[in-house]
C-alpha cells in the first residue's frame, strides 16, 4: 500500500500539477506543430502548437486508467485478499486523494483580488477539473462498470465539492476572476444536475 500511495503521490506532482508544465512564454512560442501526416491521423489544423490540448491529453490518459473499472474492481478485490488488521490501499482512498489533488484550489485560494491573467483556478487547472468532474460523475451514475461502492464514494465526493465550492463562492474576502467564478459555478451546476439525476435512477 505504501508503494501505491506514493506512486500517487509522483503522479500528483508531475502529472495533475500546473508546477511542470509552467514554462517560459518564450519556450512556449517557440514549440511547433507536427507537419507529420499519415493515413489514420487526424487532419492538423492549426501551425501554433496546441499547449492546453496536449497537456490535458496526457492528464485525462493516466485519469482514464486511475479510474478504470477494472482498475477499481482489482483495488476493491484486494481489500478482501488483506487481512482487516492490516494496512491497504483502497478505491475509497484513491477517489478522495484525486479530487484533494485535482481539486485543491477549493481549499488553498488565499483571500486577495484575482485578474484573468492571475487566475484563482488556472487555465491548465480548470481543463483538468472539468475532466475529471466529468469522469466522477459518469461514475457516480453508473455509466460504468465500475463497482457499486465506488459509485456511492463518487456520489459523496461530488456532494462535497459541491458544498466546498459554494463556501468559496461566498467567502467576501477572495474576489475571484471571472474565469474562476464562471468555471466553479458551471462545475457546480453540472454536478448538482448529477446529483439529481442520481436521486431518480434506481441503484440494483
Amino acid at each position: 500500500p505504501q508503494r501505491q500511495r506514493d506512486t500517487l503521490t509522483l503522479l500528483e506532482m508531475q502529472m495533475f500539477s500546473e508546477k511542470p508544465f509552467l514554462f517560459s512564454p518564450e519556450l512556449y512560442n517557440q514549440l511547433a506543430a507536427t507537419k507529420w501526416l499519415h493515413w489514420g491521423m487526424p487532419s492538423i489544423n492549426r501551425d501554433d502548437y496546441p499547449v492546453h490540448e496536449v497537456i490535458l491529453s496526457w492528464q485525462d490518459r493516466v485519469l482514464s486508467r486511475l479510474l478504470d473499472p477494472l482498475t477499481l474492481e482489482r483495488i476493491r478485490d484486494n481489500e478482501l485478499k488483506v487481512p482487516a488488521d492490516q494496512d491497504a490501499f483502497t478505491s475509497a482512498e484513491l477517489l478522495d486523494r484525486l479530487t484533494k489533488s485535482v481539486l485543491s484550489e477549493l481549499e488553498t485560494v488565499q483571500p486577495g483580488e484575482y485578474t484573468v491573467r492571475k487566475p484563482a483556478v488556472s487555465s491548465l487547472r480548470r481543463n483538468l477539473q472539468r475532466k475529471y468532474v466529468a469522469r466522477l460523475g459518469s461514475l457516480a451514475m453508473g455509466s460504468t462498470a465500475a463497482p457499486a461502492d465506488c459509485q456511492s464514494i463518487a456520489s459523496v465526493q461530488l456532494r462535497n465539492v459541491n458544498a466546498r465550492i459554494a463556501v468559496l463562492l461566498a467567502n467576501e474576502q477572495v474576489k475571484l476572476d471571472d474565469y474562476s467564478r464562471a468555471h466553479l459555478l458551471e462545475t457546480q451546476g453540472r454536478i448538482q444536475k448529477v446529483i439529481d439525476a442520481s436521486l431518480e435512477l434506481p441503484r440494483l
